[in-house]
């Protein structure tokens, strides 16, 4: 399909809008099956965004082993080990590795058997979810189902987990959920403390957005969508300067954009971020630690941590933090806005068929690349009838 054409009515059996990496998943899978399809978006990669020598990472910034589906495009990054993380506590950084910790080393086991069991059971819904919607694979795990329904700070009572949760827990979630813990349930707690349990690595986005539309590139617009519409058993799907029309439309774009035109339902919490990347020296309390991970009561900033390039990438939820805190000196390199860096559910997930021939692919119930993905690939098995 030429992409060149204006001012015309172009039909196609499948519109995907969005290009992040849900969408991507989709246009690929719908690509290897020989359908016939075209993506409108404004740009490739939605948070796989870098800077220009794709060594720091501005959006998405780590995966585990898990994430089987996405591993091909976006393995290949540096470990992250847990002893080079730190957790900035009354004005010190402290280890995980201390022998205050040992005294809680029962609640550890016990912790780590819960998570361990929760991962296997999240591998399964992954699995299921690729065929399946994610609603419909969570109501086949009443434990799951369990945990989207129990406030986190209820699991943190229930297992003693008070001294570790404010040490080190919780720090942790906000820096990747970017608020805080007692705001979420369960699932999304555990969720996060995959990263402890799984080998984690920095998210490789160098190659993927070249790999995923390969074979493809030609049926991606770069456009903005307008307006959407029913007309009898198709949609019209409206940008600034065409009409197209399709039997099937996959929003793979965040609920802040998705809404702008259809009524996505809204995630309980749409939680965003800025990233900065600054060039400094660290005061001495900083100085010398890979990844230190700030209490959210006390400071603006989530996370400090130190890149490849030597520059520091800090998530912080304003616009300007008092950097002083931190640096001696400093000079910013690059400040990036993202309106939903996260998305996080509640008890009720949402359905991911939205009506006959619309289908939501992007972090509404679970948050993550591999999640994403799978929406993507789940879209398009709808569309082609694998199930």
């Amino acid at each position: 399909m030429k992409t060149t054409e204006i001012n015309k009515i172009r039909e196609t059996r499948t519109i995907i809008i969005g290009g992040g990496v849900s969408g991507l998943a989709c246009g690929r899978t719908l690509h290897e099956r020989g359908q016939d399809f075209i993506m409108l978006t404004e740009e490739i990669g939605g948070r796989m965004l870098t800077s220009r020598s794709h060594q720091v990472n501005y959006g998405a910034s780590y995966i585990t082993e898990d994430y089987e589906n996405i591993m091909p495009y976006m393995g290949g990054g540096k470990r992250i080990w847990t002893h080079n993380c730190y957790f900035h506590d009354s004005n010190r950084p402290i280890s995980f590795y201390r022998p205050r910790t040992l005294l809680e080393v029962g609640k550890l086991i016990r912790l780590y058997r819960i998570a361990a069991d929760f991962r296997k059971r999240l591998r399964v819904l992954r699995h299921k979810a690729l065929y399946i919607s994610q609603k419909e694979a969570l109501e086949e795990d009443l434990v799951l189902k369990g945990y989207t329904r129990k406030p986190a700070v209820e699991f943190v009572r229930e297992n003693g987990l008070e001294y570790l949760n404010r040490t080190y827990f919780s720090p942790l979630f906000n820096s990747t959920g970017f608020i805080e813990y007692d705001r979420c349930n369960t699932f999304a707690y555990l969720d996060n403390l995959m990263a402890l349990i799984c080998k984690t690595y920095v998210a490789n986005h160098s190659h993927c957005c070249h790999m995923l539309p390969k074979g493809w590139e030609n049926r991606i617009a770069r456009c903005r969508v307008k307006a959407m519409r029913r007309e009898g058993d198709t949609f019209e799907v409206r940008t600034e300067r065409d009409v197209f029309r399709a039997d099937n439309v996959v929003l793979a774009l965040p609920y802040y954009s998705a809404k702008t035109f259809y009524d996505v339902p809204k995630p309980e919490h749409s939680v965003p971020i800025y990233v900065l990347e600054v060039r400094g020296e660290r005061n001495k309390c900083c100085r010398g630690k890979e990844v230190v991970f700030f209490q959210p009561e006390e400071h603006e900033i989530t996370i400090l941590w130190q890149q490849v390039t030597g520059t520091d990438i800090l998530f912080s939820k304003t616009k300007e933090p008092d950097l002083g805190k931190y640096y001696t000196s400093y000079h910013m390199i690059s400040r990036i806005y993202w309106p939903t860096a996260v998305v996080l559910s509640g008890g009720e997930w949402f359905e991911q068929k939205l009506e006959k021939g619309v289908y939501l692919a992007s972090d509404y119930n679970i948050c993550g690349l591999e999640d994403a993905y799978i929406t993507g690939v789940y879209a398009a098995n709808q569309i082609c009838g694998v199930f």
